[in-house]
């Protein structure tokens, strides 16, 4: 008797689900992958969309084509909650899936619920993001909150557009913390340095309270105007995990052990930005890390599916490299405590993320 696998997302480690089972097919085992959309856009390249690097195809995988090629029927709908114990996923239109084995690899949600009914946009779910793009950056002042690597990425990218179409008005982003937060203090005097000199308007330590057509209101009691308001602030946990009784951390990140296994599920394991790793609770919420989750979690399905076998563990690297796209074909390059901003830099970047699309396109 065949057993059923859910792959519920279509990120970074399901990708790589995808192209191992396009080579070595599971055996006596149906899979299914529930995502909304059926492309899955990858955004590291989206500062090189959002400056006119990038076309709209070069930045998406075609999730229909690809799940063709690996055996693996695609259900084109949104995950709504979990029935664990029963072994089911109910989608957003009622539509009840049953399964054996689940894995969720469905990224975070950046935008707080409190402003979910405001004018503000995010990048979440990534496939909204072109088209959302494709309007703002040609409005006169673009407003980013926050201040972490997307948010100074994007403003960046979004004054290189402006400027390079000699489209009037300035990027301006808003950050509760100082640029860059997580880094050395004397890199986020660099960042920052790096945004003014390109025009870019910073208002740093101010959250904002509130969100209205034209102007956002902040702690501070300032009152920024604005054309439009894309929000990359600090990631949260999708609401599918908290709705479905599931443990999570403080932020609504389902908690999974080293084995990439939900913490009480045998059954359900989970990857990239919608998991919180119980032994490193700290680890930061990026695609570095989840694209090296990815073998692992192929080969702990692998091995569960199949029985008998000790699950391998993933450990993550204690240095990730981060380049961030600047503009002008520049990037500015952080490895632990060294950085720079070169077009070497940005080169680099390029390479890595047209081979990693080339691996899935």
């Amino acid at each position: 008797m065949s057993k059923r696998l859910l792959l519920v997302g279509a990120g970074h480690s399901h990708l790589e689900v995808l192209r191992q089972l396009k080579a070595t097919p599971f055996r006596n085992v149906d899979v299914c992958m529930i995502s909304p959309s059926k492309y899955q856009y990858y955004s590291g390249m989206f500062s090189g969309f959002t400056e006119g690097i990038y076309s709209e195809e070069e930045t998406r995988i075609d999730i229909t084509k690809l799940t063709k090629d690996a055996g693996v029927q695609l259900i084109q709908k949104k995950a709504h909650t979990l029935k664990a114990f029963q072994r089911k996923v109910v989608c957003g239109d009622g539509s009840v899936y049953p399964f054996d084995v689940i894995s969720f690899d469905i990224g975070s949600e950046s935008l707080p619920l409190s402003f979910e009914d405001t004018i503000a946009r995010t990048i979440k779910p990534n496939h909204r993001f072109i088209d959302q793009m494709k309007e703002l950056r040609e409005t006169s002042q673009p407003l980013i909150v926050g201040g972490g690597a997307a948010g100074t990425e994007m403003a960046l990218s979004m004054q290189a557009y402006k400027q390079q179409n000699r489209i009037p008005g300035q990027v301006r982003l808003i950050t509760a913390d100082r640029i860059l937060s997580e880094s050395p203090k004397w890199i986020s005097s660099k960042l920052e340095k790096l945004l003014l000199n390109k025009g870019v308007h910073v208002w740093k330590d101010e959250r904002v309270e509130d969100i209205y057509e034209q102007y956002v209101r902040t702690d501070q009691g300032n009152k920024v105007r604005h054309t439009g308001v894309l929000w990359l602030g600090g990631a949260r946990g999708d609401a599918i995990f908290e709705r479905s009784s599931i443990d999570t951390d403080q932020k609504g990140f389902a908690l999974v052990r080293p084995t990439l296994q939900f913490k009480d599920y045998d059954y359900i394991f989970g990857a990239g930005d919608c998991v919180t790793l119980i032994d490193f609770p700290s680890l930061p919420k990026s695609g570095v890390y989840a694209v090296r989750q990815g073998p692992v979690l192929w080969e702990n399905l692998n091995k569960y599916l199949t029985g008998g076998q000790p699950m391998d563990t993933y450990v993550p690297q204690k240095s990730a490299l981060y380049i961030l796209s600047t503009g002008g074909k520049k990037g500015f390059l952080i490895y632990g405590p060294l950085s720079s901003h070169t077009h070497r830099a940005w080169k680099m970047k390029n390479k890595i993320d047209r081979e990693f699309m080339a691996e899935y396109q």
